[in-house]
């Protein structure tokens, strides 16, 4: 195969690697943006990473509909294809959800927090607001269930680079 049918596109990889430092941020210290906020400041910061992670994953989950990922390489048990595949999809509908979940979430969330009304999406316009509660209940849910795909996603990388040698993570790797 040439190295277009074994790695993803520059495009692909710029998008994965864009979304996976911003979800990581926002998965591990996003909500100390809310929790610490005195004003609507930081909460802005928080809305505007997390609409930006929408946007992105949008752009990305278009971009892998429209493109085929590479072939996979070595032998891959059919289970284990199976699972990866489920965790990517799973990270679609959570790279898209968090963030709408937020918004349902923000309503809500200024009822006991009046101070943050100001938040804004990149000081543009309002942080938009979905209201419907019960989904914005899941927001810290869908956070929990994406830290879990984190790791299994990581560790199943990790074991096809050191377990496997089956080099599958040079696929996503920048060059």
């Amino acid at each position: 195969m040439n190295n277009a049918q074994t790695r993803y596109s520059n495009i692909a990889i710029l998008l994965h690697w864009a979304i996976a430092a911003l979800m990581i941020y926002m998965l591990f210290w996003g909500e100390d943006l809310i929790r610490s906020a005195k004003d609507s400041f930081t909460p802005s910061i928080h809305a505007s990473i997390g609409i930006t992670i929408l946007v992105l994953s949008v752009i990305r989950l278009a971009w892998r509909l429209m493109n085929q990922p590479p072939a996979q390489l070595g032998k891959v048990h059919g289970w284990q294809n199976r699972f990866a595949e489920t965790v990517h999809w799973l990270f679609y509908v959570l790279m898209i959800g968090i963030p709408i979940t937020g918004m349902a979430d923000f309503g809500h969330h200024l009822t006991r927090h009046p101070e943050q009304a100001g938040a804004s999406i990149f000081g543009l316009f309002p942080v938009p607001q979905i209201p419907f509660e019960a989904l914005g209940r899941l927001h810290g849910l869908a956070t929990k269930a994406a830290i879990g795909l984190l790791i299994l996603h990581v560790l199943g990388a990790l074991k096809h680079q050191f377990w496997d040698k089956d080099r599958l993570i040079n696929r996503m790797i920048p060059h």
